[in-house]
């Protein structure tokens, strides 16, 4: 089962508040008339805005710019005010003017950088924060943004050097911490990453302690150390009980850890879950064969969405595995009824191949066929319920469908080739064989029902084989099989012209393929034959 990872959302960078401090500190206390109106008039704004009328601030802002102040602290402050209501291009443009008011100084160049990744420009906001750090090295916040930045363009390496600069001047700062971990998880250091959350600890905040374990979570599953990422995603439940995707992680994790899956006690899931959630847990616990929790998850959807497709099939299924074949069957019918469908009706035929219903699954398997005719695992199947039941003609008619229908499936050739030698059609069923081998030359099941036939052919019929396999076997120097099977066909071609037989060539063949793959019994056993017959 392939992991589908939690998603964890990077934070966005929590400066505002030391930036209005920078403001405040900023704002100059000079003697003139005009610095001390700038100051009431930040002041009066800044409590505003701290009151949370933040239109007020604005408009209180303006005002003073419209009344000739020009003091980089309000225009700030405007930036921070403008950009809080939404006002995304305001906003920038009064960070743009602190930046041509202080241009030495890194406020400007940071609350531009945070405006411009909320906005998602992370380039032109990685640009911002550089500047920043150009005139303020030691600068924490723009270490912070900048490595935040390059981390969402994907500049990992780069931006777990920032982040560990910013971590060495505030350690124990949450969200640099988090910010640094998430980096170097996504540079697939799970080591480093791990350290560093070790170091930082669980923070007493909720929302941040959520945060903490669900990224310890993903680092250790992603280590594959399953019974910490299932502990860690448990803390992170038990907080916000609320969360799916923190829950489907858990389930993820716990079922990947442990041994016995179905006697693990899980916490309930969230409430109100919606039909493709249900489905996802269904479908989860149902990989795992823990069909009690995926059968209530699946009728939930059931429930919400009753011609759910992918809900009908895996519930049947799990119906069936808990041994109730019969409900199985049943509910596939109702949906069927309703809803013909090519996957349905072959899961169906399946079911009722098992229960005893031979006729029935004939039927539904000739339905899926007719309702999808591009589907090639249909036709196998129908083919191979013919076969179980020795009904060699239908089946071959079938099969001569598929291979026309799929031409480059070995597997329609396989049951050809099949219904060929149940009825003893020996040099039918090596043609359709080698065509197969041809297609699939690397499969074991391939050259099992090739060289199932390699004694029922006379010595002339494997004459027509036999440049074909020589194909096969240059194509394929190494393989001990190939090399096996021109070997042999040629050795069996050769000896029935008794003292005149040329034998040499299927000797060299035999011996390599020995040489090629030691534990070979069919090799060893046809180049013992030839030893015997060379006396």
């Amino acid at each position: 089962m392939k992991l589908s990872f939690l998603s964890i959302q990077r934070g966005t960078l929590l400066v505002a508040l030391s930036f209005l401090l920078v403001c405040a500190a900023t704002v100059r206390s000079l003697a003139s008339p005009q610095a001390t109106d700038a100051q009431a008039a930040f002041n009066q704004a800044l409590g505003l805005l701290q009151a949370g009328k933040t239109a007020d601030a604005l408009t209180s802002i303006d005002n003073a710019i419209a009344a000739g102040a020009r003091d980089p602290s309000l225009y700030n402050l405007k930036g921070l005010a403008a950009g809080e209501l939404g006002h995304a291009q305001e906003a920038e443009e009064s960070f743009r003017t602190v930046i041509r008011l202080q241009p030495n100084a890194a406020m400007g160049y940071n609350n531009l950088g945070v405006l411009l990744a909320k906005l998602g420009r992370n380039r032109e906001a990685a640009t911002a924060f550089h500047e920043a750090h150009t005139r303020e090295p030691q600068n924490f916040n723009a270490l912070l943004g900048l490595g935040t930045s390059l981390a969402a363009l994907q500049k990992y390496d780069e931006a777990a050097g920032y982040l560990q600069k910013a971590w060495n001047l505030h350690p124990g700062d949450f969200q640099c911490g988090y910010e640094w971990a998430h980096t170097l998880l996504e540079a697939k250091q799970l080591s480093a990453a791990k350290k560093v959350l070790d170091q930082l600890g669980a923070p007493q905040e909720p929302d941040s302690a959520v945060k903490y374990y669900s990224l310890s979570g993903v680092v250790a599953e992603r280590m594959n150390e399953f019974a910490s990422a299932a502990k860690s995603y448990g803390q992170a439940y038990a907080l916000n009980p609320s969360s799916y995707d923190i829950y489907l992680a858990l389930v993820r994790a716990t079922l990947s850890m442990d041994p016995e899956p179905g006697k693990t006690t899980l916490p309930a899931p969230p409430e109100g879950l919606s039909p493709s959630q249900n489905l996802a847990l269904g479908l989860l616990f149902a990989s795992r064969d823990i069909f009690d929790q995926a059968i209530p998850r699946l009728q939930a959807v059931l429930q919400t969405d009753p011609s759910n497709e992918v809900a009908i099939l895996n519930l049947a299924l799990a119906e069936k595995s808990t041994g109730k074949s019969s409900d199985a069957i049943d509910r596939l019918h109702r949906a069927l009824a309703s809803h013909p469908s090519a996957v349905l009706y072959n899961t169906l035929g399946g079911m009722e191949e098992g229960s005893g219903h031979y006729v029935e699954a004939v039927q539904s398997y000739q339905r899926a066929v007719e309702l999808d005719p591009t589907n090639e695992q249909y036709y196998f199947d129908l083919g191979l319920e013919y076969l179980i039941h020795f009904t060699f003609g239908p089946a071959a008619e079938v099969y001569r469908v598929g291979i026309q229908k799929f031409p480059t499936s070995s597997r329609q050739y396989l049951g050809l080739g099949f219904s060929h030698y149940a009825v003893r059609e020996y040099r039918q069923a090596a043609d359709a064989f080698t065509t197969a081998l041809e297609l699939d030359p690397d499969s074991p099941a391939v050259f099992r029902a090739w060289d199932s036939v390699l004694d029922s052919l006379s010595p002339n019929d494997w004459q027509e084989f036999l440049p074909r396999l020589d194909r096969l076997a240059a194509a394929h120097p190494q393989s001990a099989e190939l090399t096996f099977c021109l070997g042999a066909a040629l050795f069996r071609s050769e000896f029935a012209k008794g003292q005149k037989a040329a034998l040499d060539r299927s000797q060299t063949l035999l011996e390599k393929s020995v040489r090629l793959r030691p534990d070979f019994p069919a090799a060893h056993l046809e180049l013992g034959a030839l030893y015997a017959a060379r006396r």
